[in-house]
């Protein structure tokens, strides 16, 4: 909550000499009152930052990553599993799941997020149907799997900004599927298109017009269409265009349309996804094709290996953020650590991931992590909970509005052993049968037992502690030196028992008191 405080003025005492002088000095008061009342209305008022609850980025809506790299960065994650997102990939984007390819040892085959997925033979992906269509339209948003065994479209497609998108052809009509294309030994199995772009959502990307190759079929690489020698894809010699929805006489959203006239009058094959042919995969219209691989002009494919099933993925670029600088620590006690750092040398920070775990965890998989929001121009975290005696690694990771930290910046607190700091009477003169307050400092929660002249001080055996004192009432019963003693042993380890002591003189009541 964002508080602004309002200062009264003291009122001002002017000399007036005249009715003239009086009115012009209230004109002044006036002024200067207003000036000062706009000036505090029209001030942005500035937000403390927020330590938010802990959570695991991109398991939960109200905790979403920015991109699947950035959840392999925190956690070590290998295993590809459904993950939130921001669904515009920014820090204030509204969360959305999809399914995630987590490291798999290279960039091409790591950090895709599906988008779409389509089974063989499939009337839900024409040139002009629905997801081609709308932005804003989803199918079977629930099937986060890796597979092709439903039609499904998540909503990432249409929000979610990608410099880089894969389709995978898989589970062809006729032959089989080859493990090839622009990713050779590809994480899906399957026969692979890779392309790079401008930022961009995929939904844009298939329904803009961009001729990548055109006019001479030799300029189409041949990495989309032939495996080494042979053929995968069915293609004609003579003129192709290439790219994203194209429409030269037939039209594909993502793929190559053939003819061997420059005319482009009419077009005799198209492969790819969303065809104005129908299904997704090779449509052959013209027996003169080549043969793709492992087939001959006599099937019924006329040369091509038929509709296909297919799956769309999109890749934001790995983070690139800069990484915060000069961490620094304190331990006001036995369970707590305050972290300090700074931001990065370049780019506006949006919040900070803070990641901590004991040293003698193996790796980041379960580690504690919590994001600082709205940060200050120092920003700053608190940790409380922590085990004595305890070495916690720790990890901070920027975030701009739309990426994160390349790397984090690190840091090793060891918190200290509980023990007992002091103990300390409210007066320095205690006076014989009228109570005093004992108060002993702790650095963490526990039990704490008074004694006087070495026994225990009625109602004052194992008292529970707060995180930082413990308070006694005693009432001496001697009228001479007293050796006050406080034993303190920590919840967290009960067996590690410290203490504290003092002598003070106790003096004799006021003469004339009345006795008990």
């Amino acid at each position: 909550m964002v508080r602004i405080k309002v200062v009264a003025l003291s009122p001002l005492k002017v000399l007036i000499p005249s009715s003239a002088i009086r009115m012009h000095h209230r004109r002044v008061v006036f002024a200067l009152i207003l000036g000062i009342f706009l000036y505090l209305l029209g001030t942005p008022a500035q937000a403390a930052q927020t330590q938010l609850a802990e959570c695991q980025i991109g398991s939960s809506s109200s905790c979403p990553a920015l991109s699947a790299q950035e959840v392999y960065g925190l956690y070590g994650n290998i295993s590809d599993s459904a993950i939130w997102i921001s669904g515009d990939g920014t820090t204030s984007g509204t969360a959305t799941q999809t399914f995630a390819l987590m490291n798999h040892g290279s960039t091409n085959n790591s950090g895709w997020l599906l988008l779409m997925k389509g089974t063989k033979g499939t009337a839900n992906f024409g040139y002009t149907s629905s997801p081609f269509t709308s932005s804003t339209y989803t199918l079977n948003p629930t099937s986060l799997t890796n597979d092709t065994t439903t039609d499904a479209v998540f909503s990432a497609y249409g929000t979610y900004p990608v410099s880089n998108a894969v389709v995978a052809f898989s589970n062809p009509t006729y032959g089989s599927t080859v493990n090839g294309g622009d990713i050779a030994s590809n994480i899906w199995g399957a026969w692979v298109w890779n392309q790079t772009f401008a930022s961009q959502t995929m939904y844009t990307r298939l329904t803009t017009n961009t001729d990548i190759y055109t006019d001479a079929y030799t300029n189409v690489r041949t990495a989309l269409y032939m495996n080494g020698a042979n053929n995968y894809f069915s293609y004609q010699i003579g003129y192709a265009r290439y790219g994203f929805n194209i429409s030269p006489c037939k039209s594909a959203r993502w793929g190559i349309v053939w003819n061997n006239e420059s005319s482009w009058s009419s077009c005799d094959d198209s492969v790819g996804l969303g065809l104005s042919d129908g299904s997704p995969g090779d449509i052959p219209s013209w027996n003169g094709v080549t043969a793709a691989y492992g087939q001959t002009n006599a099937n019924g494919a006329n040369g091509g290996l038929g509709p296909m099933a297919f799956q769309l993925w999109g890749r934001k670029a790995d983070p690139a953020f800069g990484t915060a600088q000069t961490l620094t620590s304190s331990t006001p006690n036995a369970n707590q650590i305050n972290l300090n750092w700074s931001a990065p040398a370049s780019g506006t920070v949006s919040e900070y991931v803070v990641q901590y775990k004991k040293n003698s965890a193996p790796d980041w998989s379960a580690a504690n992590t919590f994001r600082i929001t709205t940060p200050t121009a120092s920003p700053s975290a608190s940790i409380s909970g922590l085990d004595q005696a305890t070495t916690y690694n720790f990890r901070v990771w920027a975030r701009s509005s739309s990426d994160s930290s390349a790397t984090p910046l690190t840091g090793n607190v060891t918190t200290p052993s509980a023990a007992i700091a002091s103990v300390t009477l409210n007066t320095a003169n205690p006076i014989y049968r009228s109570p005093s307050t004992l108060t002993a400092s702790v650095n963490a929660v526990g039990r704490a037992t008074f004694y006087a002249q070495g026994k225990v001080i009625p109602g004052c055996k194992n008292l529970l502690t707060t995180i930082s004192t413990v308070t006694c009432t005693w009432t001496p019963s001697f009228h001479t030196y007293v050796n006050i003693k406080v034993t303190y042993a920590p919840n967290a380890v009960p067996s590690q028992v410290s203490s504290s002591s003092l002598n003070i003189l106790v003096a004799a009541r006021a003469a004339g008191s009345k006795k008990r």
